[in-house]
């Protein structure tokens, strides 16, 4: 947030996304979990890399009901499936049982993966907010469909809309967004002043592999993190 004016990220719910994710989410006020944006087959809203027990990247992924391309993240459905579930929580426990933060952090993670709930983006948004509440952040959360986006076609248009209809006068995107946004534009479009976060090249801490591996899930920072060095991971980044 800038001179305590209202500062919005927007992002697609992930599962147990990566650093920038949360660096985005602790830098504004409010963070506006966009679940009416299409779902993707291939990113990582039902997946993430942690390390395995061999010390390599290993996927942790969760079953989705029939999704299609044409479908909104909110009317996608997850499939409870209870093996599935417990064999990620196995995962995890071969991997990470001798990590310094495991106990906590596996009391934390298996409830909120072994849930029942079906709906995918109350699933995701819970894990979110539960590792938000765990890092002591005080982020509000939003959802994108509570803004109208009727005759808007662009993901722009609608991000503009989405930061214009919440007040927002700061809005923060990751750093690839500089690919299609115009810092400008969106001053000469309606006073939002639009910044561009960039996690630093030289975040690291110590694992269990020789080199470091980046860019694993959030369950990987946390078991060899504590809390207060898991929020200063999160002050690591360049507004551009």
């Amino acid at each position: 947030m800038i001179d305590g004016k209202k500062a919005i990220a927007i992002m697609q719910p992930y599962f147990f996304p990566y650093i920038g994710y949360w660096q985005l989410l602790a830098a504004v006020d409010t963070f506006v979990i966009y679940d009416d944006g299409k779902y993707i087959k291939d990113g990582w809203i039902r997946r993430n890399r942690v390390l395995g027990a061999d010390g390599n990247p290993m996927l942790l992924k969760i079953d989705i009901d029939h999704p299609t391309v044409n479908n909104a993240i909110n009317q996608t459905l997850r499939i409870n499936n209870p093996i599935r579930s417990s064999k990620l929580i196995k995962s995890l426990v071969n991997s990470y049982s001798k990590a310094p933060y495991f106990h906590q952090v596996i009391d934390l993670v298996t409830p909120l993966i072994m849930s029942e709930e079906l709906d995918l983006v109350k699933y995701l948004s819970h894990q979110i907010k539960e590792v938000s509440r765990y890092l002591g952040l005080d982020t509000e959360f939003r959802y994108s469909s509570e803004v109208s986006k009727e005759g808007l076609a662009g993901v722009e248009d609608k991000v503009f809309r989405i930061c214009h209809q919440m007040g927002c006068v700061d809005y923060y995107n990751p750093i690839g967004g500089t690919e299609f946004y115009d810092k400008q534009d969106w001053l000469s479009r309606g006073g939002v002043n639009l910044h561009f976060l960039k996690r630093n090249d030289d975040i690291s801490y110590t694992q269990k592999t020789a080199s470091f591996v980046p860019d694993l899930s959030i369950i990987d920072i946390m078991m060899y993190n504590s809390v207060e060095e898991i929020r200063q991971l999160l002050q690591r980044y360049t507004i551009c």
